[in-house]
């Protein structure tokens, strides 16, 4: 019996973000398919103590990052035993590695934002690595850039999900339900959801209309008592809560992993790009149904020249240009998802064979 221990982005306390729940649920159930009753399991979480895991780790036969989220910063934030687990000697594995870089900054400095620490200890699991795949086609260009050459694009481990393999998209399908996933920056896109939710009951005006939150949002509580709309707590559910999708006919909204959920059910889904993570899918799918709308970092000017004010805004614009696009494709009977599920297909066999590739 081999024992994998899989390092987890999914928050016990906290947010509870169902997405990450999602990912760890999602790996397992591929490792279980390829190598059958042979593991054990460990999860431990990506940002506790070194003290609190270092006996897991060190009695483990192989350690895998489930979506390594790289960031900045990720030696000391995300992944604070890192080191640790590189020094143990113990073999570790990479699948479908994230990042979330500064799209929403017009800096030019999209790749080189990176701590030295964070960019050493990349070069070493580069080289590594026993597996070691990226989720989206903005991961793996940051990849290239800086020669990470044994980094693999292979899509989300997300859409692992033998059981809908076979589903295939079909056009005018009736929209009876609409779920909108929530913000995971409810305060600044507060504005953002509602006229969402305002211009999708101009365009299905039939349509019963509900909004899931993937993790905890304080925010929602006044935006359902101000429209009337139920908003479902689909995070206390970390095991069934994406079912929701299951029943929905169009999901719209900010969730990368309701974008994923949805389209592996082959139901219609479009995205309003928060950020780099949301980036990475715009980019990687053969169909444009996202739309970018970063977060703009504002600056006030007290007198005297003194920069005191600083605000993050979001454009309107981005939910209206969705909004067309969810009602044009409508229009056409949402046509144009038809063959999606052919690349969703090629994550699937993709990110198989690096489970089978795994010791």
């Amino acid at each position: 019996m081999k024992k994998y221990v899989i390092v987890s982005t999914y928050p016990e306390k906290g947010s509870k973000n169902i997405g990450d729940y999602l990912i760890t649920h999602s790996l397992i159930s591929s490792v279980r398919d390829h190598k059958g009753e042979r593991v054990e399991f460990s999860i431990i979480w990506r940002a506790a103590a070194w003290e609190e895991v270092r006996d897991t780790v060190m009695g483990a036969d192989l350690v895998i990052f489930a979506c390594l989220a790289i960031r900045p910063r990720m030696h000391e934030v995300e992944y604070p035993y890192l080191s640790k687990v590189l020094d143990s000697g113990i073999p570790y594995a990479v699948i479908a590695a994230g990042t979330d870089l500064n799209v929403h900054f017009d800096s030019g400095e999209l790749y080189s934002s990176f701590s030295p620490e964070t960019l050493s200890l990349l070069e070493r699991i580069n080289l590594g690595a026993c597996v070691f795949t990226t989720r989206g086609y903005l991961s793996q260009s940051f990849c290239t850039h800086h020669n990470l050459f044994n980094a693999k694009f292979s899509g989300d481990i997300a859409f692992y999900d033998t059981s809908r393999y076979e589903l295939k998209f079909e056009s005018w399908r009736p929209i009876r339900k609409i779920v909108i996933s929530d913000p995971h920056k409810g305060g600044v896109y507060a504005k953002s959801l509602s006229l969402l939710y305002k211009g999708l009951v101009g365009i299905f005006p039939d349509s019963e209309i509900v909004v899931a939150a993937h993790g905890e949002n304080k925010e929602l509580k006044k935006f359902s008592s101000d429209h009337g709309v139920p908003v479902i707590d689909i995070y206390r559910d970390k095991e069934s809560g994406l079912e929701i999708y299951s029943s929905a006919d169009l999901h719209v909204g900010f969730r990368v992993h309701a974008h994923v959920s949805a389209l592996s059910r082959r139901k219609y889904s479009y995205l309003l790009e928060q950020d780099g993570r949301g980036c990475d899918y715009g980019l990687t799918l053969d169909r444009k149904i996202s739309v970018p709308g970063y977060v703009s970092i504002k600056h006030g000017i007290e007198l005297g020249g003194v920069r005191a004010l600083r605000r993050k805004e979001v454009s309107l614009a981005s939910v209206k240009l969705l909004l067309s696009l969810v009602e044009n494709d409508s229009a056409q009977g949402f046509s144009k998802f038809m063959g999606l599920e052919v690349q969703l297909q090629a994550f699937v066999k993709s990110l198989c064979e690096a489970i089978k590739a795994l010791p």
